[in-house]
């Protein structure tokens, strides 16, 4: 470490090597800065505690700095390490209960075909044997996860009975689809001659049927064994294993970025359903129904315009949604992305696994921001929430950030391109959602009930998901709890349950209370500004940093927001 640095070098250095820890880690990182892919992790023990080795190595350098003494990105960049350093530390020490082998934790390898294989490049012999050591890594990663998985199960941490379908299906679509995954399209392939061409296309053909499809079968058959099916646990939740309580109340920090506990945010949840049930009791009201909540979910399944026979007419009721939205976006936002943003469909062997979708960021390939959406069982899913939950996903939401995030040049590498803290960024799409008040976008009462059904839904995430993995509640309970306060199916609830309790416990928490969080930041910057709040300075500057602890955030809304005063 050079002590005659000034503070902003050293934090910059900092940045960078934690930047180079992360592309060593991280192949969807590498693609994203137009590195070759040479590794992918296993995501075993021994990587996730030597990751946390080194990242708290480079954070110590910075132990004599005060953040609370330097001003703008600098003093982000120190909290935002010192935060990732800690997690590091906590994510090694309670690494044995974190589920590994489920859907959502597996999503990594779930993403690799569009990732690591599509976007790679063929001009050289060197890159035919660069993709070959890819492919044959693919299948040590599946052997290095049934490792895990049987060193957990001896520690007595095995995936519950009622998510082990779930686990199996998600295993079985990977390997129905690995030649999909790992074959090369012949276009590909114009700069590589014949001989370099069929070597490549023998190749994985070979490794498909010696290490690839064999290896997901021997992960499969780590699930399906008769003792490993004998030891699942009929209950569910992190506190039933040993160690679980403890890692669950780490996840709940680090997911949260919060100084907050279980107690707490399960009181929250509980008092914002009531809040929220109230005010979609109003609305009812004024849709002209006057009996109990109950009986109104019945009604919406009566309604067939608040459904879609096809994916189609799916996306078509989004961005119908998004045309209402655009008009509005000046009026409180400065700065847009220069991406564009679509919406598309979930490839249909993660469909089963994942409730509802998630949100792709524009990439070289692929430059759209895109919402893939869950486009199976359209008879048990009401639209409702069509219009809460696309501008939770694109504008003013997921796209609005991250994809601005990544365009910031202004940021260190590793802050422009990671999905770190989960509060801000389901907190910030929550949030922005929430605008849609403000924007007259809940004009009409059935979307003003789904914007209020999708608040609700994720309070009730705060009662349930804590309750269920700290053992407060049974399943049955807890699925009680949902169907009292959400028009979901019973189907879709289970899902989302087994989701709360053995797939990424604390992780839906983020949701409410980031959102909270950051309507608490606005409204104490209303306050202490008075006349000279402007929301689109507010919004800029939430948004500009990118992604951190909320925390963090906090301290840069006051430090920051002064400055925009005119």
């Amino acid at each position: 470490m050079n002590t005659q640095a000034t503070p902003a070098r050293r934090i910059a250095d900092a940045a960078e090597d934690y930047w180079k820890l992360l592309l060593d880690f991280d192949p969807e990182l590498r693609t994203r800065a137009g590195l070759p892919v040479e590794r992918l992790p296993t995501r075993s023990h021994t990587e996730v505690a030597r990751r946390a080795t080194d990242t708290r190595g480079i954070v110590s350098r910075l132990a004599d700095l005060d953040p609370d003494l330097l001003s703008g990105s600098d003093a982000d960049t120190l909290r935002i390490l010192r935060f990732l350093a800690d997690a590091g530390d906590g994510e090694a020490r309670h690494f044995w209960p974190t589920p590994s082998a489920t859907p959502y934790q597996i999503l990594g390898l779930s993403r690799y075909h569009s990732t690591v294989f599509l976007p790679h490049r063929f001009s050289t012999a060197a890159d035919v044997d660069r993709y070959l050591d890819l492919v044959y890594q693919y299948a040590r990663c599946f052997d290095a996860l049934a490792a895990t998985v049987r060193e957990q199960a001896h520690r007595g941490v095995v995936i519950a009975s009622p998510a082990l379908q779930a686990a199996d299906a998600t295993f079985r679509g990977l390997r129905r689809t690995a030649e999909e995954t790992l074959r090369v399209d012949g276009a590909r392939l114009t700069a590589l001659g014949a001989a370099e061409s069929g070597r490549l296309t023998d190749g994985i053909a070979k490794a498909l049927g010696t290490e690839v499809l064999p290896s997901i079968e021997r992960m499969l058959a780590t699930l399906g064994s008769t003792d490993y099916k004998a030891a699942a646990p009929a209950r569910v939740g992190l506190g039933a294993y040993p160690g679980g309580e403890a890692a669950y109340r780490f996840m709940v920090w680090r997911d949260t970025s919060l100084d907050t506990t279980p107690e707490q945010l399960h009181r929250l949840g509980l008092e914002e359903c009531q809040r929220l049930g109230e005010r979609i009791r109003d609305v009812r009201e004024v849709l002209g129904f006057s009996g109990e909540e109950t009986s109104f979910k019945n009604f919406l399944k009566t309604r067939g315009d608040l459904y879609a026979t096809t994916p189609d007419e799916v996306e078509e009721r989004y961005l119908n949604c998004m045309a209402r939205l655009e008009p509005r976006i000046g009026d409180y936002f400065g700065v847009l992305p220069k991406a564009p943003y679509g919406v598309a469909r979930l490839a249909e062997n993660l469909e089963a696994g994942l409730t509802y979708g998630y949100y792709e960021r524009p990439t070289e390939d692929m430059p759209v921001g895109r919402y893939r959406y869950n486009g199976s069982g359209l008879a048990d899913r009401p639209l409702v929430t069509a219009a809460a939950l696309i501008y939770h996903e694109l504008a003013p939401g997921h796209h609005f950030h991250l994809a601005r995030q990544s365009e910031n040049g202004s940021l260190a590498d590793f802050r422009r391109h990671t999905m770190h803290f989960g509060a801000f960024i389901e907190g910030w799409a929550e949030y922005a959602s929430d605008l849609g008040w403000e924007m007259g976008l809940y004009a009409d009462p059935w979307d003003a009930y789904g914007r209020l059904s999708q608040e609700r839904f994720t309070a009730a995430r705060l009662a349930v998901d804590t309750a269920l993995n700290c053992g407060w509640w049974t399943p049955d309970q807890a699925l009680d709890f949902m169907r009292r306060n959400t028009h979901e199916s019973d189907a879709q609830l289970r899902s989302e349950l087994l989701r709360y309790a053995t797939d990424v416990p604390a992780q839906a928490l983020g949701y409410r209370a980031g959102s909270l969080t950051i309507a608490r930041l606005r409204r104490s910057s209303e306050e202490r500004l008075g006349r000279r709040f402007r929301i689109r300075d507010f919004h800029e500057i939430v948004l500009d940093g990118g992604a951190m602890p909320l925390t963090a955030l906090e301290a840069r809304v006051t430090r920051e927001l002064p400055a925009s005063e005119r």
